[in-house]
């Protein structure tokens, strides 16, 4: 009697040990379908560029399919409104930027950070004043003197309103004592096209959105919001060193990260950020930033949710001095 009763708790004890294993190796969160990633910008700009770069380094290493989903209008509000009221079940991200940190620290839109979960820091970008390849000005000196001398007449299109891109096309004429007129599009494609076609005069992007043109020939860099020069575009200045100070309540981070809808369950969060962050720190991303000039460090956990903080704050501060 008391053998067998030894034998059943034996026997239970190791069935209680095989459900607890097979728990802990089939209750971790896998994908099990496709992710889809939302864009909030249009087709061809940076961020968009990106992620469908990503995507194939994803399937490779990971053999996970993505879908890159482009939702644009309200300076990326629409994209990410959409990601906001999706499920919090790991098939839906998006890659968010400093636009919309800046709109949320203006009180522009209705919701804020809380809405996402943030999962990790994807390219840190400086910006760049660019024209048409045909345009009179052949450099920095050049065109800031034209600004000077008519305030409120040259055009810079810029990517949305009240974002960094904005704010830069704005100190760019504020370091000569003048004024611009900005023209906002929906996503850097639609700027670049409007340069190109002569639309409005300049551009303000990252160098990541125009290199290709530049390489091209067809858009003319003219200056770096960057203390020092970028190593995919040497030849080209920084306003800094030319002696414009575009930088008087100190530099602001144009950043693109990747982020879930609030809610996100904490295994399915740990595997987003593995797949992406082990996509960014391939090989092949990281030299895909270099030639881009952009800088893929993807920080996550408290030290990126502290990052994003503090950078919310940075830019409602320069949107109070600049607007």
């Amino acid at each position: 009697m008391l053998k067998n009763r030894l034998n059943k708790l034996v026997l239970l004890l190791v069935l209680a040990a095989v459900l607890i294993a097979s728990t802990t190796v089939f209750g971790a969160w896998e994908p099990r379908r496709e992710i889809t990633i939302i864009i909030p910008w249009s087709p061809g700009g940076a961020t968009d560029i990106m992620a469908r770069k990503l995507q194939p380094i994803i399937k490779r290493e990971f053999g996970v399919n993505t879908i890159v989903l482009n939702k644009e209008g309200g300076s990326s509000a629409v994209g990410l409104t959409e990601l906001i009221t999706s499920r919090p079940d790991g098939y839906t991200v998006a890659l968010a930027s400093s636009t919309i940190l800046s709109l949320m620290g203006q009180n522009q839109i209705s919701w804020g950070s809380d809405r996402f979960t943030n999962l990790c820091l994807v390219s840190e970008d400086p910006m760049l004043l660019a024209v048409n390849k045909d345009a009179k000005w052949k450099n920095l000196d050049e065109f800031l003197a034209d600004v000077k001398a008519n305030p409120g007449k040259i055009t810079i299109g810029t990517s949305a309103s009240r974002n960094v891109n904005h704010a830069d096309a704005v100190l760019a004429a504020q370091s000569v004592g003048s004024s611009i007129r900005q023209v906002p599009f929906n996503g850097g494609s639609r700027v670049i096209a409007a340069v190109l076609g002569g639309h409005v005069d300049a551009l303000v992007l990252k160098p990541s959105e125009t290199i290709s043109q530049i390489q091209a020939g067809e858009l003319r860099p003219l200056g770096i919001y960057r203390k020092e020069r970028l190593a995919s575009l040497p030849e080209v200045p920084t306003f800094q060193e030319l002696g414009y100070d575009v930088f008087p309540y100190g530099p602001v981070d144009q950043i693109s990260y990747l982020v879930a809808p609030a809610g996100l369950k904490k295994d399915v969060k740990d595997k987003l950020v593995e797949i992406f962050r082990g996509a960014m720190l391939s090989e092949e991303f990281q030299e895909f930033s270099k030639q881009a000039g952009f800088v893929c460090n993807p920080i996550y956990g408290n030290e990126f949710d502290k990052y994003i903080e503090n950078l919310t704050n940075a830019l409602a501060e320069v949107a109070q001095k600049v607007y």
